[in-house]
């Protein structure tokens, strides 16, 4: 159920108890994977998991926080403070609306801090659980495993063949030389080192992606977000507890 489409009355009716909001953020992907590919990827998980799972799916927020690569063209990035202020409020007007539990499908490394801040604050105040899925990390861990080549990264093998698997049509060929690992000793901050460390806007090796090993991940991130999607409908956490 797309919560944007729905009447009043519709969503009046609608079973409220689960909600999931696709993040992410618009920032240069290498010259081969489109500016979007974040928010595309978050979106492509919440719609598939949500529709199987029967739950209510919230517009997307493209927008997000990016302090390495707003040098490249066409890359939009928010403030830290608006991005959480903004999901602050998304989270209080979802559990003003009745929803229980929502599931945050995250694309963007830079969006976490902001994320766990306004779902710590909102938590202090009303009902709603928030749990945050930052898909990349959390998510199809040993099709990953089974399936790369090289280490993941931004532009990288596993980002591009997600991509040339979900929408293929937007996936240009990457370059030859697009190839690129840079390592760091310390963590840095500076734009001279973010030059030296993005210079063509990938981390990673996206000459070994293909379609096939993306099917793959995402076969087995949108069951693992389907499950998770079933046992909040019916008040399972995803906690374990070991004895």
């Amino acid at each position: 159920m797309r919560w944007a489409e729905l009447t009043w009355p519709e969503f009046e009716k609608a079973d409220k108890k689960v909600a999931v909001l696709p993040v992410g953020v618009v920032e240069a992907h290498g010259p081969h994977l489109p500016l979007g590919t974040d928010a595309l990827m978050a979106i492509y998980l919440a719609e598939k998991a949500a529709e199987e799972a029967g739950v209510l799916l919230l517009p997307p927020i493209w927008y997000g926080t990016t302090y390495v690569l707003d040098r490249f063209p066409g890359t939009i990035s928010i403030s830290a403070e608006t991005l959480y202020r903004l999901y602050r409020d998304v989270f209080l007007e979802v559990a003003r609306n009745g929803v229980r539990y929502l599931v945050v499908v995250n694309g963007h490394g830079g969006n976490i801090d902001a994320l766990r801040m306004a779902a710590k604050d909102v938590a202090k105040t009303t009902d709603l659980t928030v749990i945050v899925v930052n898909w990349w990390i959390d998510l199809a861990k040993e099709a990953r495993r089974k399936v790369l080549e090289t280490p993941e990264g931004h532009a990288a093998e596993d980002e591009t063949s997600e991509v040339m698997a979900a929408y293929p049509h937007l996936v240009k060929e990457a370059p030859r030389d697009a190839d690129e690992w840079v390592e760091v000793k310390y963590a840095i901050y500076g734009g001279k080192a973010y030059e030296q460390m993005y210079r063509k806007a990938v981390q990673g090796y996206p000459s070994k992606a293909s379609r096939d090993k993306g099917e793959v991940i995402l076969r087995a991130a949108v069951e693992e977000l389907r499950s998770l999607l079933e046992d909040l409908k019916r008040d399972v956490l995803p906690i374990v507890r070991r004895q």
